[in-house]
């Protein structure tokens, strides 16, 4: 009987597979999913043409003269900036004497670096003043003008003697009128000859002196103490307290104060010097 594997039925039982035969269908099914992936991808629209188009003008619009419109708007803008900063620095100006120590000296730092930007950092460290330096005026609730004003020295101020520092000659003698005259007072300003203020500072503070006592203030400006210093060591001599005022809350036409104007360097340094000439000094804003 004949084996069934000798059998020829005609058919082709050679499973070898032709390399060249599955190139071409691996070439040609990368061709088919490169095709899906092109049918895949979103075709642009034509609103995203209009987008670049505007696009493409505006920013050949760069560079061109602006409209009368867009300066008035640009122009808008700035002058509200501007009205917004002349705004937050008078309500600073106002609010400062109220503050504590701390932001006192945090806010004459910044005015002392305004006002001397070639000095180093070295000497700007010696123009500095301390939290410490301060007496805190916060509780005092009444308005600050010149009717309280006795109120509050007799809150605050213990010294025997108290050096007021103010802006103008003319708010001197409204302080001067408000501290009780030449009662309690004695007015040292650019209306005296700078010969005839150093002898009435000399004739009070003089240790021999003895009619005077009744003087406990002496009111002047910035620039004129600064040239009495200069001439005479009266003020840093003896061990009894002295208080210095800033009139902080006073401003002039033009909203200058006593912190923030031409002054504020001969300010910085007055205190500095009698901070550390004279013992058991204490500066009060009011």
């Amino acid at each position: 009987m004949p084996n069934a594997d000798d059998l020829d039925d005609g058919l082709d039982y050679n499973y070898e597979s032709d390399p060249e035969a599955e190139e071409v269908a691996v070439e040609d099914t990368g061709a088919e999913e490169s095709k899906d992936s092109q049918e895949d991808e979103p075709e642009e629209k034509p609103h995203d043409d209009d987008k670049k188009r505007k696009a493409g003008e505006s920013s050949e619009r760069e560079g061109r003269p602006l409209s009368k419109r867009q300066k008035k708007l640009q122009n808008s803008k700035l002058k509200d900036k501007k009205e917004e900063q002349v705004k937050y620095q008078l309500d600073k100006k106002k609010t400062i004497p109220k503050s504590s120590p701390e932001e006192i000296v945090e806010y004459l730092a910044t005015l002392i670096r305004e006002k001397n930007p070639d000095l180093s950092g070295l000497e700007l460290d010696e123009m500095y003043l301390k939290k410490s330096d301060f007496l805190s005026t916060e509780k005092f609730q009444e308005d600050r003008n010149l009717t309280n004003l006795p109120n509050f020295m007799s809150q605050f101020s213990k010294s025997p003697r108290t050096i007021v520092l103010s802006l103008t000659n003319l708010r001197i003698a409204d302080i001067y009128r408000s501290l009780g005259g030449n009662k309690a007072c004695v007015k040292l300003f650019a209306k005296n000859k700078l010969k005839d203020d150093l002898a009435t500072v000399e004739e009070i503070l003089s240790a021999k002196s003895k009619k005077n006592e009744h003087i406990r203030y002496f009111i002047a400006t910035p620039t004129r103490l600064e040239k009495l210093i200069e001439s005479t060591d009266l003020f840093f001599q003896g061990k009894e307290k002295l208080d210095i005022l800033l009139d902080a809350s006073y401003m002039d036409p033009k909203a200058n104060t006593l912190l923030n104007c031409e002054n504020t360097t001969v300010l910085c340094k007055l205190l500095k010097t009698f901070l550390n000439k004279k013992s058991s000094v204490k500066v009060l804003l009011y």
